[in-house]
């Protein structure tokens, strides 16, 4: 007759281990997120001022957002070349906030050197020709999401622009 008892006791206890919880449907988990990478085209250059020596520039980019949440630009390091020469370097901070699934425009201003360039290349600015460029570097983005770090993307990009003023 003891042994009944323990039973009963131990048999609900096992089964109230079991049961759903209460107060509805368990949340199913988060679904993980895809991250694409971002990209961007110089969609002018444009200048400021053209000394024989120095001439300062205003680069002007699109950056295209594929994702499904906002990015930062926090970072861009970029080399500018124009027709196969080495032009200038830099890095500009917090350049843009990018709409998910959109895109933003931001421009940087480039001081470059005509100094040891193909005397073509100046023509060819000072004329307002298309000019070959190619940009090298690295963006830093971040996002605003809980545990979706920041990230970092390399680029090579190339193609022709037009020298407006």
């Amino acid at each position: 007759m003891r042994k009944l008892p323990v039973f009963l006791g131990v048999f609900f206890l096992l089964t109230a281990c079991t049961s759903a919880p209460q107060g509805g449907e368990p949340t199913p988990e988060a679904a993980p997120i895809e991250v694409r990478e971002p990209t961007f085209t110089i969609t002018s250059i444009k200048i400021l001022q053209a000394d024989l020596i120095n001439t300062h520039f205003k680069l002007s980019l699109r950056i295209d957002n594929p994702n499904t949440f906002p990015i930062t630009l926090s970072s861009f390091r970029y080399e500018l070349y124009g027709d196969g020469n080495f032009w200038t370097d830099g890095e500009e901070k917090n350049l843009a906030v990018v709409p998910a699934e959109g895109f933003a425009q931001a421009s940087i201003n480039v001081k470059m050197n005509f100094i040891g360039m193909k005397r073509r290349l100046l023509d060819d600015i000072v004329a307002m020709r298309e000019v070959r460029y190619r940009v090298a570097g690295s963006m830093e983005l971040g996002t605003d999401i809980p545990g979706l770090p920041g990230f970092q993307i390399n680029f090579d990009n190339s193609g022709n622009s037009a020298v407006i003023q």
